[in-house]
């Protein structure tokens, strides 16, 4: 009987920790990194919108470069994503579309530099950048240092 029940025991302990990494891997695949970057380009430019003032909106960038489209979506996928986020703000600095999926950026100055935070549209997420990511995203998107 002590046999049965340690052996019961033992695979109660398997299958439950079997459910859990399950769970786990299920949640990786689901996220942002998975669902929006897990993709190659589809070669479609990168058109970098920027919001007026004024409210109007104005293309300032078409990003057409292989390197330049693999370096962004490189640091995209690193970014800080927090899923399951809704979120209701200003409207976005700058607006721009890869492989479908509509990217909304805002330019941060609350913190000693200047980060990037990031909204996917359709898509109940919030991404920041880190301080190099943001120079570097920055630079790519509106083509001069984020600093100045």
């Amino acid at each position: 009987m002590k046999k049965l029940i340690n052996l019961i025991f033992f695979l109660s302990v398997i299958l439950i920790g079997c459910q859990q990494d399950t769970t786990e891997k299920n949640l990786d695949e689901n996220s942002t990194k998975e669902r929006v970057y897990s993709s190659n380009w589809d070669g479609t430019p990168v058109i970098v919108i920027k919001r007026n003032e004024n409210g109007t909106n104005e293309k300032i960038r078409e990003i057409t470069d292989t390197e330049e489209v693999a370096t962004l979506i490189n640091e995209l996928k690193n970014a800080d994503w927090e899923e399951n986020v809704v979120v209701d703000i200003s409207p976005p600095d700058y607006t721009f579309t890869w492989n479908s999926f509509k990217h909304s950026v805002w330019i941060n100055e609350e913190y000693e530099y200047k980060r990037i935070e990031l909204k996917i549209d359709g898509q109940s997420n919030w991404g920041t950048l880190s301080k190099k990511s943001s120079e570097i995203v920055y630079e790519i998107l509106i083509g001069v240092d984020i600093q100045k």
